[in-house]
């Protein structure tokens, strides 16, 4: 089937998006702008007039223009709490924040009363102007703005008196920072306030906390219970027990020494012996004695040196060496008991002395405890206490601290003051006035092409194949132009494609019948479908066209009708003629048909009509007011829509898709209609020109071989007689549509 030739579907009628280039984007949009302005040339000319002289009468009258400004400084805000004395941390985020609310509070409409009640009377405020026009006119030429990367907001103001300007920011400027001064004072006084009945609080509690502190220490007998011997008893508990484990340790140590030598045996004796003989060894009489034996024994044996064991003097000298040694063991035996009994003695004191100390560390170490144990809540207190008095001279110091930040800032001279002050500028701003009248013509030439392009815009109607294409999603089979505005042969062109593609939806899918239905009901296709059917015929096809009342004749019956009447009327049905009044009879003798349902009649009378013709035109009504119309198209193989250019609205070529989308048509095609030539896109005209040119150039050949200009020249073999009327039509309106 010919492409043209659209099989509706549920959504059909909806544009399909196509990536397009941004070249041939541009293109389109150039050519949609020319053909814009080529349709309203009228009202793109008078808004781009308006236009024009409203700019260029601005840039004539334009005065001298001065500009001033003054510059405040902004401190940047910390981030602190009320009792921070160290003043926080700088945070950015938080300081943008509040230069805005700046920017904001200086055109506040209080700030600039306050400001045009400062400066003399007519300075800003016209005669008999209101007071708020004039804040609202102030507010409007007002500029605040901030300083890139710096902490200062520049006021600006424009106007033709340079004095006047510059007397209204420098007040403006005042104002805002007379107002913003207060806002900070009344801030700091309430946090002062709050700040000293937070210091009287804290200094009663302290005084009661330190009345409760003596109370304990004067109970625990201590001077300071917060120091570091707040705690006696701990002190006193531990150097007992340091005590008492000393003096059980010497116990043990006495009680061991007594078992040591108090048990019988020989290492219990050997024992007592050992120790004995290390008391008495530091003996001063037994040294003594040593000593004297020593040196008589010394002597004696000197003596037995020289003489026998038989002399008498050696006996002798013998005798008194046992004798002496003799004398010293017994000394030594009776210092040794003596000795060992004083020794024995010493231990068991020791052992009675140390338990006595241990017995008395005991009792004195559970009677401490005793007292300890009933004193730890008092002491437990007396902790909590210290901590509570550490933390409320904390806490007080720094509110103190605070009062004292607050009464200097208080003082000082605030987060905002004025570094520049607005002076009267001493010569005007570059002027504007040559680039305004320079860009006046195209600015309004711009705004006529723009309010053109935006009334085709908002235009509902159709006027080129483009527009059919965007609202219902396929393109037109054809788009014929007015035939008043060209040539009978450019028709004759557009027609031939017409005819060309009914010719191929007939080759390529065997279609035959046709309902032709236009979009609106004052529109009449009549013409356009015979003139169709006779170039179909000049080509070689069996053409019949017939009224869709006449195809579907005693469609509409009544159903109370007698049934006899019917047969009678079916049996007398004829079909019609193909030329003569549109009608054409049946052979005589024909069989009568058996009565079927009556679609299936309607169906079958369609298909006896297309025996003897190759193509069945049906011309029909709107699809949206006529039933016959519905009924044909169902049965048809093709529905040929016609839309009429600046006739036809978007929203009657979607209702009839919609019908037809309801009615579920074989084949949708669609033809426009009596394009103007200055409604035309260039593609169309480019043809029109191309066809035009042929015909000028197959002209000249002839005059050339002839010598003359045919005035009868043959537009087309498939013009009829109505068409050689237009033969010698000019193209001066197709000229002017080429001009424009």
């Amino acid at each position: 089937m010919n492409p043209v030739i659209f099989k509706p579907s549920p959504g059909s009628s909806q544009q399909a998006e196509f990536d397009t280039p941004p070249s041939q984007q541009w293109k389109k949009l150039k050519g949609e702008l020319i053909r814009s302005f080529r349709m309203h040339k009228k009202l793109a000319i008078l808004v781009g007039t308006a236009i024009f002289v409203l700019l260029f009468g601005l840039g004539l009258q334009r005065a001298p223009y001065f500009e001033t400004s003054s510059l405040i400084y902004v401190q940047p805000a910390k981030a602190k709490l009320i009792t921070d004395a160290s003043g926080g941390t700088y945070d950015p985020t938080r300081y943008d924040t509040y230069i805005q609310q700046q920017l904001q509070t200086i055109v506040r409409s209080d700030v600039l009363s306050d400001a045009l009640k400062s400066v003399p009377p007519g300075m800003w405020t016209r005669p008999g102007e209101s007071e708020q026009t004039a804040i609202a006119r102030l507010q409007h030429d007002l500029k605040v703005e901030r300083e890139m990367g710096s902490y200062q907001l520049s006021i600006s103001l424009s106007g033709g008196n340079p004095y006047g300007i510059a007397k209204v920011v420098n007040a403006v400027t005042n104002s805002y920072i007379r107002r913003e001064r207060l806002d900070e004072l009344a801030q700091t006084n309430q946090q002062l306030s709050v700040l000293l009945q937070e210091q009287k609080r804290l200094q009663t509690q302290l005084g009661a906390s330190r009345h409760s502190q003596a109370g304990l220490s004067s109970s625990l007998g201590v001077a300071d219970t917060a120091g570091d011997n707040g705690n006696p008893y701990d002190v006193q508990l531990g150097e007992l027990r340091t005590q008492l484990a000393t003096a059980r340790g010497a116990h043990a140590i006495a009680e061991a020494q007594i078992a040591s030598i108090a048990n019988h045996g020989p290492d219990s004796a050997a024992a007592l012996k050992a120790a004995a003989d290390e008391l008495i060894a530091s003996d001063p009489g037994l040294s003594t004695l040593k000593q004297s034996i020593a040196t008589r024994r010394s002597k004696l044996v000197g003596e037995m040196a020289g003489l026998t064991p038989k002399n008498p003097l050696y006996k002798q000298d013998e005798d008194e060496l046992q004798r002496l040694d003799q004398s010293l063991d017994n000394m030594t035996n009776q210092l040794r008991d003596k000795a060992a009994r004083q020794l024995q003695e010493k231990l068991k004191l020791e052992s009675a002395r140390t338990a006595d100390i241990v017995a008395r560390l005991q009792s004195q170490l559970s009677q401490q405890t005793s007292i300890a144990t009933g004193a730890t809540p008092k002491l437990q207190q007396a902790a909590d206490l210290a901590a509570q008095v550490t933390r409320l001279q904390a806490q007080l110091t720094e509110v103190e601290n605070a009062i004292g930040a607050i009464q200097l800032e208080n003082q000082s001279s605030g987060l905002v003051h004025l570094l520049l002050p607005a002076e009267v500028p001493l010569k005007p701003k570059p002027s504007k006035k040559m680039i305004i009248l320079a860009g006046a013509f195209p600015f309004a030439l711009l705004c006529g092409i723009g309010a053109g392009w935006l009334r085709h815009k908002i235009d509902p109607r159709v006027y080129i194949g483009d527009d059919v294409e965007t609202t219902l999603g396929f393109p037109p089979m054809a788009v014929l132009p007015v035939a008043d505005e060209v040539d009978a042969k450019v028709v004759d062109e557009f027609m031939l494609r017409f005819v060309g593609g009914l010719d191929q939806a007939h080759t390529s899918s065997g279609a035959r019948t046709y309902v032709f239905t236009s979009t609106s009901s004052n529109m009449s296709i009549t013409d356009l479908v015979a003139g169709l059917a006779v170039r179909m015929d000049k080509i070689g096809y069996r053409t019949m066209v017939l009224k869709a009342s006449s195809a579907l004749k005693r469609l509409s019956l009544s159903p109370d009708a007698n049934d006899e009447d019917d047969e009678n009327s079916w049996a007398e049905r004829r079909l019609p003629e193909p030329r003569s009044s549109g009608m054409r009879l049946a052979r005589s003798g024909e069989s009568h048909l058996m009565r079927p349902r009556r679609e299936s009649f309607v169906a079958e009378n369609l298909e006896r009509l297309k025996e003897n013709v190759d193509l069945l035109f049906i011309e029909a009504l709107p699809l949206r007011s006529s039933t016959e119309a519905e009924f044909a198209a169902r049965l048809a193989d093709v529905t040929v829509l016609i839309a009429e250019s600046a006739q036809t609205t978007r929203d009657d070529l979607t209702s009839t898709m919609a019908v037809m989308e309801r009615l579920s048509v074989a084949g949708v095609a669609t033809v426009l209609n009596d394009v103007q030539l200055r409604h035309a896109d260039d593609d169309f005209i480019s043809v029109v020109h191309s066809v035009e040119g042929r015909q000028t150039e197959a002209r000249r050949r002839d005059a050339s071989s002839s010598g003359r200009i045919s005035e009868e020249y043959p537009v087309s073999v498939y013009e009829g007689p109505a068409d050689k009327t237009k033969q010698r039509q000019t193209s001066s309106q197709l000229q002017t549509a080429r001009d424009e």
